[in-house]
């Protein structure tokens, strides 16, 4: 992929295996929102936009060590998407039409602290809503970002959220969610080292996940997938349980998911889930 640099951002030339709509609108994240030409939001501290370009995509603003030290690793450039399903029968059928209808969807490489919360609010709950208490959790405990004379707001720390009272963070729209919210920011300011998960084997790192307040077993495979870089975590809610049942005849439990998972779609099973969850998203109804 060719780069070049101009304006305060970077060109993204012939970048075909990034898609900005379908990367920020298949549920992985929650803090960039649509432009007339792109997306905007606020990530890794900083304010960002993604435009598409004449040849490509424009991430703006974004110096040579910008992208290197931050955008490179966040939009998991460096793998090669295209060669992830060509083995066996594995992008066949529903996959292979997923592939095709989410072209240039990528993982993003989240902060975990940040995507252990979003999840934790994400349980029973819909994207508007999400966006919204997150939204307000970040106005009312994040740090200010100011921005070309536009304010924006960092995420809250684990100190700030651990500080806070349940009563303010439930005031943000959080509700019941709110003491979960809470305890597992205290447990992670304490020392609870969410980045050693990394390198730990999956099965132990979604254990110790799930010892967090609020984190059942789809949140941790989403904290795992979406900033931790296990990426066989195969997070399945209701739209990844029907495309299994309706498409591969799988019937099986939770626990039966992930090994079923696991051997249709192999190591990178839970970028085969993006695909197909934004997929069956786009054309059926839960």
């Amino acid at each position: 992929m060719r780069i070049t640099y101009s304006d305060g951002g970077a060109t993204l030339h012939g970048a075909c295996d990034f898609n900005a709509e379908h990367t920020f609108e298949c549920g992985q994240c929650f803090r960039f929102e649509r432009t007339e030409n792109g997306y905007e939001g606020v990530a890794l501290g900083g304010y960002l936009r993604v435009e598409k370009a004449e040849d490509g995509v424009f991430i703006y603003p974004c110096t040579p060590e910008e992208y290197e030290g931050k955008w490179r690793n966040y939009f998991d450039f460096d793998r090669d998407y295209g060669c992830l399903f060509t083995e066996g029968d594995a992008a066949c059928g529903a996959l292979g039409e997923s592939l095709k209808c989410a072209r240039g969807l990528r993982i993003l490489n989240q902060p975990p602290f940040e995507t252990l919360i979003s999840f934790i609010i994400s349980a029973n709950n819909n994207v508007g809503r999400i966006r919204g208490i997150i939204r307000r959790l970040c106005e009312r405990y994040g740090g200010t970002l100011n921005f070309e004379g536009r304010t924006f707001y960092d995420f809250p720390t684990p100190a700030a959220l651990a500080g806070a009272e349940e009563s303010g963070i439930a005031a943000c729209g959080a509700g019941y969610r709110a003491p979960y919210i809470k305890n597992a920011a205290r447990a992670v300011a304490d020392g609870f080292d969410l980045a050693a998960l990394r390198d730990m084997p999956y099965g132990d790192a979604k254990r110790a996940l799930m010892a967090l307040p609020g984190v059942g077993p789809k949140v941790a495979d989403c904290v795992l997938l979406f900033a931790l870089g296990h990426t066989r975590a195969f997070p399945a809610d209701v739209w990844i349980k029907r495309a299994l049942k309706d498409h591969y005849g799988f019937k099986g439990n939770d626990r039966q998911t992930a090994a079923f998972a696991l051997e249709r779609f192999g190591a990178h099973a839970g970028i085969a889930q993006q695909y197909l969850f934004y997929w069956i998203k786009g054309k059926e109804k839960p």
